[in-house]
């Protein structure tokens, strides 16, 4: 073989093996890369959200895409506008059933369902805030 073929194939594989990945992923690395931009008091409640709750949960605010329990924004999606003197209590109602969920569980009993206390008490209040303000509004 001549060296054309060898340097040929030496630049197919830089470029499968570098360039490919490089622009195929997220090169900062960031836990919410692919999540929505949210007030900063939101921000922490997104993070233990990321990192909690979005293996089993998707919510598009959070960026998360979970394989198992329910679609957040589906399931908590709200019913009337998303501003106004309505939406303050909307959110508030939203907010004590996800922290019903995060505190006792969802059929905790069973096997592979939502155990309770996966967070401790300010972090559950943190999430349940989050999830409440930003589900189904993506």
């Amino acid at each position: 073989m001549s060296k054309k073929v060898f340097i040929s194939f030496g630049i197919v594989i830089v470029f499968l093996a570098v360039i490919v990945p490089f622009l195929v992923f997220d090169s900062n690395g960031a836990a919410d890369s692919n999540g929505q931009e949210v007030p900063a008091g939101l921000k922490t409640g997104q993070e233990l959200f990321e990192i909690n709750c979005g293996t089993c949960h998707t919510l598009y605010a959070a960026g998360t895409d979970g394989n198992y329990g329910p679609d957040l924004d589906e399931l908590l999606a709200p019913t009337g506008p998303p501003e106004g003197p309505k939406a303050a209590s909307t959110i508030k109602g939203t907010k004590g059933r996800v922290l019903n969920a995060i505190e006792h569980g969802i059929d905790s009993e069973l096997p592979g369902r939502m155990p309770a206390g996966i967070l401790n008490s300010v972090q559950a209040h943190e999430v349940a805030e989050f999830v409440a303000t930003v589900a189904g509004r993506g």
